[in-house]
């Protein structure tokens, strides 16, 4: 008996084995012929030549790129108070004051790296509080700026739900108020509102924008993704409403009804009421949102999100709530999009998807509000970081219309680091080398002191 039942265990054994051996090679060619059956990934521009994508029209409009100003290298970010003084951030983490006329003060208006800084991560992104110069305002001396800090720099009140084993650095939302705002110099308080840990030195907290009333807008990617999509990669965090990666975030920097009691979560944002969701997430499935802007004039937000094999988007959040996708979409198809398949429901298109060739990527994006060039008034512009200037309507039907460099080189020599509006709603040029342009018309151009860079708008 004894004997029989060692038989009968061997051969379960042998066959368990051999179940588990036969499982494998099943996985193992199913993967095989799955990544056989799917383009190959090696072209930034493969698949997004391989579906269909706007359309690319002309409308001459004759314009100047006046150079405004040249800072230190590499500006990555400009606002502006009501005054029209703008205050440029660089990659180092300087900021510089520029008057309306367009002279700087020749010190920096406030360095902000200190001891916790991390050196190999740029700065990105600053934003003015709109009661900036209003005594009456709560918000009255307020910024707020992102500043990278090496890892275990202090406790995070953000981690990745995928992804996040290992922690590259920590970024660091923080306040900056001062009782004297026009000052040559800062000086006043500094205080930091959230920390958010960061699994690599890309797709991080990218931008910041306030809207009228003094909530701020956080872009946020979804964590570092550097490899194809995949159920345990970073880029699954866009899709969760349990984590803050991939998404834009809105709070009220000025309240303390937040977790950490540092800002707090405006009553009506989209998920503050959902039990399976964090309260600060106003829209998801983003990627890495680069550019973020606050229109004033509908209360719309518009976000340039940088693709995976070539397609980038802008993005239109109208109410909130709005799930744009990543990582099931890349643009408004299925990804891989080479597949050219779209969602019909639950995710929503981008208003303008057009692909990136040769690295050159998406610099940022708004819905421009100025009176300098009427035919453009309530359309997306955008630029790449090639230099090229582009429009469309906000509905993302007609096409593309690039704005071609006319006789001279201008822009188009340049690498462009982001575009933003002007405090009357005119489109202010950031360029790698430090040169800082405003697009005038030419005849409004031709008498002014400043440096001309002549170019040819075309738009559709």
């Amino acid at each position: 008996m004894l004997a029989a039942l060692r038989f009968l265990a061997k051969c379960l054994g042998v066959f368990l084995l051999w179940a588990l051996i036969g499982a494998v090679i099943y996985a193992v060619g199913t993967d095989l012929l799955a990544r056989q059956n799917e383009p190959s990934l090696a072209d930034d521009g493969d698949l997004a030549s391989a579906v269909e994508l706007p359309p690319v029209g002309e409308m001459l409009v004759e314009a100047d790129a006046v150079l405004v100003t040249t800072v230190t290298e590499r500006p990555v970010d400009i606002d502006f108070d009501s005054e029209g003084n703008g205050y440029v951030l660089d990659e180092n983490g300087l900021v510089f004051r520029v008057k309306q006329t367009g002279s700087r003060d020749t010190v920096p208006y406030l360095i902000l790296p200190n001891e916790h800084t991390e050196k190999r991560v740029p700065f990105r992104a600053m934003a003015l509080h709109p009661g900036f110069l209003d005594p009456d305002s709560r918000g009255f001396g307020r910024f707020y700026t992102v500043e990278p800090e090496r890892t275990g720099s202090g406790h995070p009140d953000f981690v990745p739900e995928y992804g996040g084993d290992l922690e590259h650095h920590q970024d660091v939302l923080v306040e900056y108020q001062t009782t004297e705002p026009t000052a040559r110099t800062f000086t006043g308080s500094r205080k930091v509102l959230a920390r958010f840990s960061q699994p690599g030195a890309d797709h991080n907290v990218n931008d910041l924008a306030f809207d009228r009333i003094g909530r701020l807008f956080i872009a946020v990617g979804d964590g570092a993704s550097s490899v194809r999509p995949g159920r345990e990669e970073t880029s699954r965090n866009a899709m969760s409403l349990l984590n803050v990666y991939g998404k834009v975030l809105r709070i009220d920097p000025l309240g303390h009804n937040s977790a950490n009691g540092r800002y707090g979560v405006p009553p009506r944002n989209p998920f503050l009421v959902i039990d399976q969701a964090l309260p600060e997430i106003w829209c998801y499935g983003l990627r890495n949102p680069r550019r973020i802007e606050f229109d004033p004039y509908r209360d719309w937000l518009s976000i340039v999100d940088l693709g995976q094999d070539g397609i980038e988007e802008v993005n239109i959040s109208e109410l909130g709530g709005e799930h744009f996708g990543w990582d099931l979409c890349e643009g408004s198809y299925f990804y891989p999009p080479a597949k050219g398949r779209k969602p019909t429901e639950g995710v929503i298109a981008p208003r303008i998807e057009f692909a990136s060739q040769g690295g050159i990527r998406a610099a940022g994006g708004f819905i421009y509000r100025g009176e300098k060039f009427p035919a453009l008034r309530g359309r997306l512009l955008f630029a790449g970081t090639d230099g090229r200037l582009m429009s469309s309507r906000v509905d993302g039907k007609g096409g593309i219309a690039r704005l071609l460099v006319g006789n001279q080189r201008s822009l188009g020599n340049q690498a462009v680091t982001g575009i933003r509006p002007g405090p009357m709603g005119e489109l202010f040029v950031m360029t790698r080398n430090g040169d800082i342009y405003e697009l005038q018309k030419r005849n409004a151009s031709a008498t002014s002191k400043k440096r001309k860079r002549p170019i040819l708008c075309w738009a559709l």
